[in-house]
């Protein structure tokens, strides 16, 4: 994704990746309705537990202290123009 998309979608976290040709798709979901897709990883990764308070080391100590990276999903508004 390049500069100009990010700033026409108002993403303006560094931490969000994007694949260089994968970032985008199209689908339908349950309902026949057609949509489009953005798939990107976040890596920004906390410097420690919120619950218990250890220090993360490194994304590799994140995982291992019972933390599952979920999904997210951003909804961009449609717009036809």
């Amino acid at each position: 994704m390049d500069k100009c998309t990010r700033e026409l979608l108002g993403f303006q976290d560094e931490s969000l990746i994007f694949e260089k040709d994968r970032w985008f798709s199209r689908g339908v979901d349950k309902k026949n309705r057609k949509f489009n897709r953005i798939d990107g990883l976040y890596a920004k990764v906390p410097t420690h537990c919120e619950s218990c308070g250890v220090l993360f080391q490194s994304s590799a100590d994140y995982y291992k202290h019972g933390t599952i990276a979920n999904k997210r999903v951003i909804q961009v508004p449609e717009y036809n123009g």
